[in-house]
């Protein structure tokens, strides 16, 4: 018999799920979607694990969810960098004035990146993982209508998403808000509202502010034109940002 996921938690799941962290946190970081989701039984385990811990947290503690999903790669001692965080990380530490060396970046990822207690939110537009946009493994794994391909997925769910992360940019009200992924750009400027986008590094970073709150925009981490210049784009946002903004990416008193 095939496999499929369970319907109504996949469901739920794909609807109630946003990321890591608090929504009180002072520092987001906002993509368009989660990595992964390689193989069935990888997104069946978050599923459990999303379950086991409550079966409606729209938010989770990055460490304690990825040990519960058998993830064991980020959050142990001898903890791999994972390719995106390590950049979001890299430029928090760096707008703060502290060092970007890789045990820095790995403490970090280790123990404070989305952590319930912690300084940093971390979530996805789009809730279900996979290996990329021009990949879809659900209409094997489900045989819900909505997920049958990509474009009914985002149909089903995108816009009352994009309304519920301005809603709770604007309850919280973050001091700082950085949407990775330029290539969605449409889609965070309807989060984070109309105006003039500033263009503060030419070609490298957009910002927009409004009611107080510093909205950024920076490429994806792991962009194919960023593969050998990676480490450097992001240091310096960094650099700006500790010049710039630094108080804003302090953590809370």
């Amino acid at each position: 018999m095939h496999r499929l996921l369970p319907a109504e938690l996949l469901s739920d799941y794909a609807q109630t799920f946003f990321g890591y962290g608090r929504w009180e946190a002072p520092v987001w970081f906002v993509g368009i979607e989660a990595g992964g989701g390689k193989d069935i039984q990888t997104v069946h385990d978050r599923l459990q694990a999303w379950a086991a811990s409550g079966h409606n947290n729209d938010l989770e503690d990055a460490p304690s969810f990825h040990s519960a999903s058998n993830n064991t790669l980020w959050h142990q001692p001898d903890a791999t960098l994972q390719s995106t965080w390590k950049q979001l990380i890299r430029m928090l530490l760096l707008a703060r004035g502290l060092d970007d060396t890789d045990n820095a970046l790995r403490h970090y990822q280790r123990t404070k990146l989305g952590t319930a207690t912690g300084e940093t939110c971390l979530v996805e537009l789009l809730p279900l993982p996979s290996p990329g946009r021009n990949d879809w493994n659900y209409s094997a794994w489900s045989d819900l209508p909505w997920l049958q391909t990509r474009a009914a997925y985002e149909q089903k769910i995108l816009s009352h998403r994009i309304s519920l992360l301005r809603e709770r940019i604007n309850h919280h009200r973050p001091r700082v808000v950085i949407f990775y992924g330029d290539g969605q750009l449409k889609h965070w400027q309807r989060i984070i509202g109309s105006g003039t986008y500033q263009r503060p590094i030419a070609d490298k970073l957009i910002a927009h502010e409004r009611d107080g709150i510093a909205f950024f925009v920076t490429r994806h981490p792991t962009h194919p034109d960023l593969r050998m210049t990676g480490d450097n784009y992001f240091q310096e946002i960094g650099r700006f940002f500790h010049d710039h903004h630094g108080e804003r990416f302090q953590p809370s008193k």
